[in-house]
């Protein structure tokens, strides 16, 4: 019980973590300021990298595998100034970690 217990709030917290630094990302790429937008990008691609073995073990590959390989697609469009697809990979991000989010909050729906 202590390990789901510990589990969920890595989880949690590692999706609030992200939503942050989507938010942060979002202002860069909103105020034009596509260089810092990437080296946050990769920020943010680094610590979800570094949570793998938690969340791997803790969540379903398919929901984790799409968190990460938009925030790298997201770092990709920065870096080739494609603003829109980085819009739309970042909204991509942040209801992927919301979504994962959703899924700790233990509901009939998501314990059937």
């Amino acid at each position: 019980m202590i390990c789901v217990f510990f589990l969920n709030n890595s989880v949690i917290n590692l999706c609030n973590q992200i939503e942050t630094q989507s938010e942060d990302i979002e202002l860069e790429i909103k105020g034009g300021n596509l260089e810092v937008a990437y080296y946050k990008s990769l920020e943010l691609l680094n610590s979800i990298e570094e949570k793998n073995l938690v969340t791997s073990i803790y969540l379903s590959h398919q929901e984790f595998d799409n968190l990460l390989n938009e925030s790298l697609k997201l770092s990709t469009y920065l870096d080739h100034n494609d603003e829109t697809e980085a819009h739309a990979s970042l909204h991509l991000v942040k209801y992927n970690a919301d979504h994962i989010k959703k899924l700790q909050i233990p509901t009939l729906e998501n314990v059937l």
